[in-house]
């Protein structure tokens, strides 16, 4: 099973031609893959990476979507049937070669390398929230990555999509 999961503008919009694929035996499998490229989910179980996302959705992008189902099986699948309908996903034609445009990676937000390096470290000390930037940026300072924080702080709106995206060091940035 595969599906493409759909980048989006920080507006909720999909982005037509972006998005990432994942492929599993099952639907738990493919929602498990989700799960492990998520930047900021590695400690939670399927459920609450499900229950974040549902909540990202909706507080980020004002999208609703509705997960239900007993087993965690029939959540997996509820929920990416939701994705689709709320045209956040797609299944895509399994005759798709890695090189079409449907299935490109698309590159996460670039930031000086002093500033990934403290938004990494902030994830790692794992005393909050990604999505809380506030308390993001007053990590970072903590922690020694003053220009983390100025930039968390500054570039608000880079910050959030970053969440979503993932971010990058930019060329030259060594890291």
């Amino acid at each position: 099973m595969r599906i493409l999961i759909r980048n989006t503008t920080l507006e909720g919009e999909p982005i037509a031609g972006d998005g990432e694929v994942f492929e599993g035996k099952t639907v738990l499998d493919v929602v498990r893959a989700m799960k492990g490229a998520s930047l900021f989910s590695d400690h939670r179980d399927v459920e609450s990476y499900i229950d974040m996302v549902l909540r990202n959705a909706k507080m980020l992008a004002g999208i609703e979507l509705a997960v239900k189902g007993e087993t965690l099986e029939e959540k997996a699948a509820s929920f990416l049937d939701a994705l689709v309908a709320g045209g956040l996903a797609e299944f895509p034609d399994d005759t798709a070669k890695e090189g079409d445009t449907a299935c490109r990676h698309v590159p996460g937000v670039r930031v000086p390398a002093a500033v990934l390096e403290g938004i990494l470290s902030v994830r790692r000390c794992g005393l909050t929230n990604m999505l809380d930037r506030p308390v993001v940026a007053d990590l970072a300072e903590k922690l020694g990555f003053p220009d983390a924080a100025r930039w968390i702080e500054t570039h608000p709106r880079d910050y959030a999509e970053g969440v979503f995206r993932g971010f990058e060091a930019e060329e030259g940035g060594g890291r």
